[in-house]
């Protein structure tokens, strides 16, 4: 992710997780505490949401936190994403072992809120 007023990285992305077979993708995103609360994850995410769902044709659009991070969760709320549950000490991160918090939006719920989607003016 790269701010272009300032032409510098604040975050960054990914496919993290893959699964051809039932058309799913897991994406993982981390962004620099100075741009925290500004909109600028729940924008990418969006847009990799619609990317994924349009271009790519996956049926499942999946993310996780570790739950003392719950501002990560509020991202993916924005997003449409519903939570799936948390499997406890699951997940490794910089403070260790946690717990994942998973959250997800299938096709179908996609195609119903479409226009929220549309919306996206990446930064």
């Amino acid at each position: 992710m790269v701010l272009k007023e300032i032409g510098e990285p604040i975050g960054s992305t990914a496919v993290v997780e893959q699964r051809d077979e039932i058309m799913l993708v897991h994406i993982g995103y981390c962004i620099g505490r100075n741009w925290w609360n500004k909109g600028y994850a729940s924008e990418v995410l969006r847009a990799l949401i619609r990317f994924f769902f349009e271009e790519v044709g996956v049926n499942c659009v999946q993310s996780r936190f570790d739950p003392r991070n719950p501002s990560s969760g509020k991202v993916m709320e924005k997003c449409g994403l519903k939570h799936e549950g948390t499997l406890r000490q699951s997940d490794r991160n910089n403070q260790g072992i946690c717990d994942a918090t998973y959250y997800s939006i299938l096709a179908d719920e996609y195609a119903v809120s479409r226009k929220f989607f549309t919306e996206v003016h990446i930064c």
